[in-house]
């Protein structure tokens, strides 16, 4: 430490995983000599080291130079251990909910975390990316949408946890694999007149949703819950329909992530989100 006749040039930390031979080392003030240009000695009293290994036990010594010349011991060995890593979101997807919107789901199964954050660009060479859902999202919440895209325009993107809820430097070791989308041109509709008092509840849900609307005429109806790449999950053929319609809809067994109820009518094709969490 610095005192009134003995002032720090130098501190040097040297550290290493317990059971190995070699020290890694990090030097806190430099150049060497620099008090003797400013007058005063080291200052600095803490040091970021970044690119340890998760999970290991390391130990650890400092030493100090001093202006006047000459250095102190190596201090007494100490030990640390480095956390886990922070752990990425899982089963991230992304699907447009209209022509300009895209909904990026995820979910926790790899592990808690304190926030997630979402980068997107143009899927073209050199396009600059840009965030979705402002500096992060919470741990807790597991959807985010992103408006004001551009129909038939090509997107990737990807998303990274931090453990740090300041956002420092723990946090996940890389971005998750890219996710690849176009925004479509024309979208099914989302309501219509062949049926009326349309209500899907709870939504989103953790398991059970319920669907209930009515037929106002007689009319031939389909009432399909589909995953995002189209898959059929449940179908309802209703023939000569006419009146009030409700059914349970239980998707515990499917991940979590959008889904969509297509109903068609007369009319057309109804289309509702479904966010299963």
């Amino acid at each position: 430490m610095n005192s009134a006749t003995c002032m720090v040039d130098q501190y040097r930390i040297k550290y290493r995983v317990i059971g190995t031979s070699a020290f890694d080392q990090k030097t806190m003030g430099g150049p060497v000599n620099s008090c003797n240009s400013n007058g005063i000695g080291n200052q600095k009293i803490e040091k970021l080291i970044l690119n340890l290994l998760p999970s290991s036990d390391y130990e650890y010594q400092m030493k100090a130079w001093y202006c006047g010349g000459g250095s102190s011991d190596w201090s007494t060995m100490e030990t640390f251990t480095t956390l886990d890593d922070c752990p990425n979101v899982g089963n991230l997807t992304v699907s447009s909910g209209s022509t300009t919107q895209a909904t990026f789901t995820w979910d926790d199964s790899n592990g808690a975390y304190s926030f997630m954050r979402i980068k997107a660009r143009v899927d073209v060479t050199g396009s600059t990316w840009f965030n979705v859902g402002g500096m992060g999202v919470a741990y807790g919440v597991y959807t985010k949408d992103k408006n004001n895209l551009s129909p038939g325009t090509s997107y990737r993107g990807q998303s990274r946890s931090w453990c740090d809820p300041n956002g420092g430097a723990y946090k996940s070791p890389q971005w998750t694999s890219l996710l690849f989308w176009t925004q479509p041109t024309t979208v099914r509709l989302e309501g219509g007149s062949a049926i009326a008092n349309l209500d899907v509840y709870p939504n989103p849900s953790r398991d059970v949703f319920n669907i209930s609307f009515t037929s106002e005429g007689i009319q031939n109806l389909e009432v399909r819950v589909l995953n995002v790449i189209g898959e059929e999950l449940i179908n309802d053929n209703l023939e000569q329909f006419i009146g009030e319609y409700t059914k349970q809809i239980n998707l515990t067994d499917n991940a979590k992530g959008i889904y969509f109820l297509e109903i068609t009518t007369n009319d057309g094709v109804i289309n509702k989100k479904l966010i299963l969490q």
